[in-house]
């Protein structure tokens, strides 16, 4: 499916409510029949990670509609327009970097780059100003690189989505160090932290699931913002 911005504001408007939203509503609800048919633990977290990124771009999608009614050939309309194309682009990007389904892998530093950036500006708010730094150092294993990436997917989102929630402004910052014996990746963000034990919702489920499936660990830390480590031996 083409994501070409139509030649007008009002066909655009007509694409994406004629069109996009069905067409996303379909696939979400393929997900969930396809995790119900799925044999083994391997194949459901993969179909539960690709659901629950469908179902985080839909609620965006959602909620741009949401805050424009109408979507009338204004400026303001124009703007919501572009946004949306924007934010579907953005979930391709994301799709790429975790499966690559267009292209062939890059290095981990790019993989881990694109990501991140696109989880940011896909889950921020339209007048949100997060930065996000990505570091590599060492050689992750090739058998860990699919669990880092889709644990960095969703643990830059989670820091996206409560860590800095009604926030103007933040930082977020992704770390991934190999040594002989472990890979570690580290996400902090400056956001608002947390007391006792982290909001248990389905990206956290998600990313234990990577680093059990690896004899791993995730440990949350929400003392001064939110630091995430996830740990997995070689």
């Amino acid at each position: 499916m083409s994501f070409v911005a139509a030649s007008t504001p009002s066909a655009r408007r007509h694409m994406v409510s004629e069109r996009r939203l069905p067409a996303f509503s379909g696939a979400a609800d393929t997900l969930d029949r396809m995790e119900d048919e799925a044999d083994g633990a391997g194949t459901e977290i993969d179909l539960r990670q690709l659901r629950h990124h469908t179902k985080n771009t839909l609620q965006r999608i959602l909620a741009l509609i949401a805050g424009a009614p109408g979507l009338s050939d204004t400026p303001q309309g124009e703007k919501i327009v572009q946004e949306l194309e924007y934010r579907i682009c953005l979930s391709a990007t994301i799709s790429n970097a975790l499966f690559g389904l267009t292209g062939a892998p890059g290095s981990m530093a790019e993989r881990l780059r694109h990501l991140s950036g696109a989880v940011v500006d896909m889950m921020r708010d339209a007048d949100q100003v997060i930065r996000v730094g990505v570091s590599v150092r060492g050689s992750c294993p090739s058998g860990l690189r699919d669990a880092v990436l889709r644990s960095a997917h969703e643990l830059v989102g989670n820091a996206v989505k409560h860590g800095m929630k009604d926030r103007p402004n933040g930082r977020i910052s992704v770390r991934l160090v190999s040594d002989e014996d472990c890979t570690t990746l580290t996400v902090l963000d400056n956001g608002w932290g947390f007391s006792g034990s982290p909001r248990s919702g389905e990206g956290l489920a998600l990313a234990r699931g990577f680093a059990d499936r690896h004899g791993g660990s995730l440990l949350m830390d929400g003392e001064d913002g939110t630091v995430a480590t996830l740990e997995l031996p070689h």
